[in-house]
């Protein structure tokens, strides 16, 4: 089982909002999209579910998503997919029951968050970390071959983010997930990460290299990878930089143009 991408662009009227991407998910290689906001992750996201135009080709075991029609082997926590104006319990049976999930599982996530309190309300009247919650219980409770998670800590407290790490650890063979976030990945050291900056995809590059790397300014010779931001090319190296970690999140590499600032 695999999810590739070739060569995959997607544009939205006049502009190109992913150029030329290229990644791969399988079961040895479950990955991080880190970008900033607004970057494009989601675009990539919902390229795979068909549920935008691309160019290009995006493979889901070995079968073009354009001619993919009836698998319920990919799950996504996409709040598009969950549109039904149901109490969650309801909408947790009735999309458990089309891909042959499991709603006991569901039910047991839901209260090892301790919010069972949600069970009968309407998914869009929940609060921003409330609905994410319940989307990536809905998404995962059907034990998935590919999950696509998109922002799956955005707007989760502490506590609940480390239940989520485990979801995502024990509940999907194949795992993509994107955030702009850098500090989760510290419970992600086994997975790996492409970077998606000013619309093109990078790498990919092993979450714990990364995550003991720094970055400078140009091009090195003996870079982990070399990016091009604002049009001027970023290092990712092992030794002196800007430290990694120092940043939080990807939304600072911007940043990083000026060193002396940081």
């Amino acid at each position: 089982m695999t999810l590739e991408f070739q060569n995959v662009k997607v544009s939205y009227e006049d502009k190109v909002v992913i150029k030329d991407a290229n990644l791969r998910v399988s079961s040895d290689r479950k990955v991080v999209l880190l970008g900033p906001n607004g970057a494009g992750k989601t675009t990539i996201i919902k390229a795979v579910c068909g549920m935008i135009p691309y160019e290009g080709k995006i493979y889901v075991d070995g079968q073009e998503v354009r001619r993919l029609w009836n698998y319920t082997q990919l799950s996504t926590n996409l709040s598009d997919a969950y549109t039904l104006a149901s109490r969650v319990k309801s909408l947790a049976e009735i999309y458990l029951s089309l891909k042959d999930g499991d709603i006991d599982l569901f039910l047991s996530m839901i209260k090892e968050a301790k919010m069972e309190d949600v069970l009968d309300k309407v998914i869009y009247k929940l609060s921003a970390g409330q609905s994410v919650i319940v989307r990536n219980a809905l998404a995962l409770s059907s034990r998935p071959k590919i999950a696509l998670m998109d922002e799956p800590f955005e707007n989760v407290d502490p506590a609940r983010r480390s239940i989520i790490v485990r979801w995502l650890k024990e509940y999907a063979e194949e795992v993509l997930f994107v955030t702009h976030e850098i500090d989760i990945l510290k419970s992600f050291k086994s997975f790996y990460t492409y970077f998606l900056i000013d619309g093109r995809v990078w790498g990919p590059m092993s979450v714990s290299d990364f995550l003991e790397s720094s970055i400078v300014e140009g091009r090195v010779p003996d870079a982990l990878l070399t990016l091009s931001v604002m049009g001027k090319d970023v290092s990712i190296v092992k030794g002196k930089g800007v430290s990694v970690l120092s940043l939080g999140s990807l939304d600072r590499i911007y940043g990083v143009m000026n060193f002396e600032e940081l």
